[in-house]
């Protein structure tokens, strides 16, 4: 017959219970960290490049190929982990290129998508959606706007400290 030290038993359930408390209290911690995307996914300085087309047209009904003006842009973001940005950029429109300089806000949803409005001064409200990938490490996005077929990607340009 086995014989059980009600001591040791004691000890032995309260080192089980110990463990298991710790190790879920971590699991939890881990758990909730890796989960979902918010704001403060986006913080820091990011590198974009945009490409497309916009519709050079004043009616916004003409949609045939001539009204279309190739686009490109090369921009500094920088993300305040709280919904605000700023930058700078030099577009191209149309093989002229010149130096723009923004602010605006942004929202993240948990599912790592989300959207931003740039104000550029006199080149106009901008509207894009993101997706955020590899923990917004990097970001793909394209534009909103009627008359626009833009589209572009950001990447982190280097870790917080």
């Amino acid at each position: 017959m086995l014989k059980i030290n009600v001591k040791q038993f004691g000890v032995v359930l309260f080192a089980i219970a110990s463990v298991l408390a710790v190790g879920g209290s971590n699991t939890s911690k881990l758990h909730a960290k890796s989960r979902g995307c918010t704001n403060a996914a986006l913080k820091g300085g990011y590198g974009a490049g945009t490409t497309g087309l916009i519709n050079s047209s004043s009616n916004p009904s003409d949609v045939t190929i001539p009204t279309f003006v190739p686009f490109a842009e090369a921009a500094s973001f920088s993300f305040d982990g709280a919904g605000n940005l700023s930058g700078t950029s030099t577009a191209d429109y149309g093989g002229s290129s010149f130096p723009v300089v923004f602010t605006g806000t942004y929202s993240v949803n948990s599912n790592c998508t989300g959207s931003m409005t740039v104000d550029a001064g006199v080149n106009g409200i901008i509207h894009r959606d993101l997706v955020l990938v590899d923990g917004g490490k990097e970001v793909e996005f394209v534009d909103t706007d009627p008359g626009f077929v833009i589209a572009g990607s950001m990447k982190k340009q280097q870790a917080e400290e």
